[in-house]
């Protein structure tokens, strides 16, 4: 009798079939032997040709294809996990190009008291929005980190059943809910570079750079609430409230000003860009990068803007 495989890949896939080719193939190509690892396709009810594009590589991979419209990101997570085989849950977006030694590397690093893998690669021919962005990000930390993104992040099976699995009541940061209760249970969230993969949803112009962090940042507040009396994820709240008043606050003071004192909504136009300012000037110093300073800004401009958005609920008409 066949041995379960020790690893099993979790892919959730909605409409990808501008990348799932590209994933599916990095896969095929893993050093580790086939028999000791499966990947789980779960479909979000696809109306593209992303399932039919998947089918061809059932000859290449150990590959199973469920279907499970409708739902959130954590349930397809879920439920691929739930048919999942091995020791080992490697959960993979499929917009994520992981390199041949991904597994093979990823299965020496396994522990069942932490959650392991790695921040994102910017794909090779990304815009400024993606490079300046991730430059300046956590894309090289080593060692104990906050939260991994869950398009590159492994647990095994009983450290996964001890967490519960992903929340299906968060439609998004849902994998900084996971690595939260993973903290609070005594569990350590470990990156390593080494297993990075190129991440070929990064944003390429800044409107989808705008659109991607307000859909991000629908249950982050959500997510704060849920981890109280843990004030890990503070700073952004209060950052993302005082850039939802001071925006609302330029319209105001220009009503009521006008038209005699029409010059004080400059005042809360000064306010709301002051912190990118900074924000912009501190990573520029520390990174010895000066010629980065006016794209980061505009990045974080846009990036508080967004989650000021997202923290008014206004609605997000792309469906991810």
């Amino acid at each position: 009798m066949q041995s379960p495989p020790r690893i099993s890949v979790v892919v959730p896939a909605l409409n990808e079939e501008a990348h799932i080719e590209q994933c599916l193939a990095c896969l095929s190509r893993q050093t580790l032997a086939p028999d000791l690892f499966e990947v789980i396709l779960v479909d979000n009810g696809s109306t593209d040709r992303t399932v039919a594009r998947a089918e061809q590589f059932a000859d290449r991979l150990p590959l199973h294809i469920l279907t499970l419209p409708r739902c959130t990101i954590s349930e397809l997570r879920n439920r691929g996990s739930s048919e999942a085989t091995g020791r080992i849950l490697a959960f993979l977006d499929a917009d994520c190009m992981p390199e041949p030694d991904w597994l093979e590397k990823a299965l020496i690093l396994a522990d069942d008291d932490i959650l392991w893998g790695a921040h994102y690669l910017v794909q090779r021919d990304a815009t400024w929005v993606g490079r300046i962005w991730f430059r300046h990000q956590a894309t090289e930390e080593t060692g104990e980190v906050p939260f991994l993104p869950a398009g590159c992040l492994f647990v095994t099976r009983a450290a996964f059943d001890a967490l519960g699995g992903f929340n299906p009541a968060v439609q998004t940061s849902e994998d900084v809910d996971l690595c939260s209760r993973a903290w609070r249970k005594g569990m350590k969230v470990m990156a390593y570079p080494s297993l990075a993969v190129y991440h070929e949803g990064t944003p390429r112009t800044l409107a989808r750079f705008y659109r991607q962090n307000r859909w991000h940042g629908k249950h982050v507040l959500r997510v704060f609430l849920a981890e109280l009396p843990s004030t890990r994820n503070l700073p952004l709240i209060l950052l993302t409230v005082y850039t939802f008043v001071a925006l609302w606050a330029i319209p105001l003071v220009f009503v009521l000003a006008f038209p005699r004192h029409i010059g004080l909504a400059a005042i809360p136009l000064a306010l709301l860009l002051l912190p990118p300012l900074l924000l912009a000037a501190v990573k520029a110093i520390r990174s010895r990068s000066p010629g980065d300073f006016a794209g980061l800004f505009v990045l974080y401009l846009t990036y508080l803007l967004a989650r000021a958005a997202a923290l008014a609920q206004i609605p997000n008409r792309r469906r991810r």
